[in-house]
């Protein structure tokens, strides 16, 4: 009896510490940061490219980057750096300092949202324009989080899970 009371104390302690870790992993941060920690913890680098008036921006930011499946997709595989098109707060890339707004039109961004993925120095290896509902978006991350994207199709990827 006593033994499951301290197993039950142990789980209901550390359950919400494990919440609070992988949400910390996942909120974004700067491009510079996100340039270095990408090559140290070798992972990828998601861009969320945004605009504060754009609807399907606002969903993506408030339920689908919210979703438990996106939350550890983003944590096991990515840094995820947002970028307002229409900022002109400073970034640097590549050791070149523009706005955001200079940045996004740097990647030749049309619309927004648009998820760009980044290998770990910085050069993009794909891009996904438009809204996705959270379970395509998750797939989405692990296909090219776990680089399945260099061997397999995103359909052959989910039609295996």
């Amino acid at each position: 009896m006593f033994r499951k009371i301290i197993i039950t104390v142990l789980f209901i302690h550390f359950i919400p510490v494990t919440a609070l870790a992988q949400e910390a992993a996942t909120e974004p941060i700067s491009l510079e940061v996100a340039l270095e920690k990408a090559s140290e913890e070798n992972k990828k680098i998601l861009v969320d490219v945004y605009a504060a008036w754009c609807p399907y921006c606002q969903r993506m930011h408030s339920d689908v980057y919210t979703s438990e499946e996106v939350v550890k997709a983003i944590s096991d595989y990515f840094i995820w750096v947002q970028i307002n098109v229409e900022s002109d707060n400073k970034v640097t890339y590549l050791g070149t300092e523009m706005t955001e707004a200079e940045f996004a039109r740097a990647l030749d961004n049309k619309n927004v949202p648009t998820t760009y993925f980044l290998n770990d120095e910085g050069a993009i290896i794909g891009v996904q324009p438009g809204y996705l509902d959270d379970d395509v978006f998750a797939n989405l991350l692990n296909f090219v989080g776990s680089d399945a994207y260099l061997n397999t199709s995103f359909e052959e990827y989910v039609n295996r899970r």
